[in-house]
């Protein structure tokens, strides 16, 4: 069954963001577009500005398997395959049809439909069987999740994650200024329903809570893109068995 065939009383807030997406998206209002542009790949280093470091953060190789959550267009992993050369066919899940529509346009446009793979899915319940990857990567992910289901998809990444695989995400963390957070959460509900939004400290007792290890800050700025938004995320680690 296709996410977007689901019942919007199924209560997922998962769902409930990719159909906000498909329909936001596929507007012609000023929004959508604009969206629309930032969403491209090659915008993809204004939105995910610490990209730039993944490959030596991650000691990236190109035998990794890698899988990003939440792909949207595909961007991050059209740019890691441009700068690490991937032997292993790359993988991007998101939970939007609209959005993985045109991701793998760009995979054929790209003529990278053989190498990166994209599905439509849920984090909650990752189409991949125990210990596939070495490096699973999320981004503006968790912020459309709940508690429980923030703790349903980082279970689900220790489950497809190698021992000692690496799991990098971050994500847009709450503003100490009341007027910016006020603003931030404006701009960041413009099309979709839900933002909870972490401080480092919650984002870190949800990895640890999980059982990830060797938590390292990341991706804290600054960024191209909307300087007053704060961002907070954690390079972590499957523990070895």
């Amino acid at each position: 069954m296709k996410i977007d065939e689901y019942p919007e009383a199924d209560n997922d807030e998962q769902i409930t963001t990719a159909n906000d997406y498909n329909r936001w998206l596929a507007q012609n209002t000023f929004g959508a577009r604009w969206v629309r542009f930032w969403f491209a790949p090659k915008q993809t280093l204004f939105l995910n500005t610490p990209a730039r470091k993944l490959p030596g953060l991650l000691a990236l190789t190109t035998e990794c398997k890698v899988l990003d959550i939440g792909c949207g267009y595909g961007g991050l992993l059209i740019y890691l395959n441009r700068r690490v050369g991937f032997t292993q066919v790359m993988e991007g899940l998101d939970c939007s049809v609209l959005m993985v529509k045109r991701a793998q346009r760009e995979m054929q446009k790209r003529g990278l439909d053989s190498r990166i793979h994209i599905r439509q899915g849920l984090a909650t319940s990752l189409p991949y069987p125990d210990g596939c990857f070495d490096v699973v990567l999320s981004t503006y992910v968790i912020k459309h999740l709940s508690d429980q289901r923030s703790r349903e998809m980082l279970a689900e990444v220790m489950r497809v994650l190698k021992p000692g695989g690496r799991f990098c995400l971050w994500e847009a963390a709450p503003s100490r200024n009341f007027y910016l957070q006020v603003f931030n959460l404006k701009l960041l509900k413009m099309g979709v329903s839900t933002a909870y939004l972490r401080t480092e400290g919650q984002l870190r007792e949800c990895l640890e809570s999980a059982g990830f290890t060797d938590l390292e800050p990341y991706g804290h700025g600054p960024y191209y893109y909307y300087p007053p938004l704060p961002r907070v995320g954690f390079i972590a680690r499957r523990p070895l068995e």
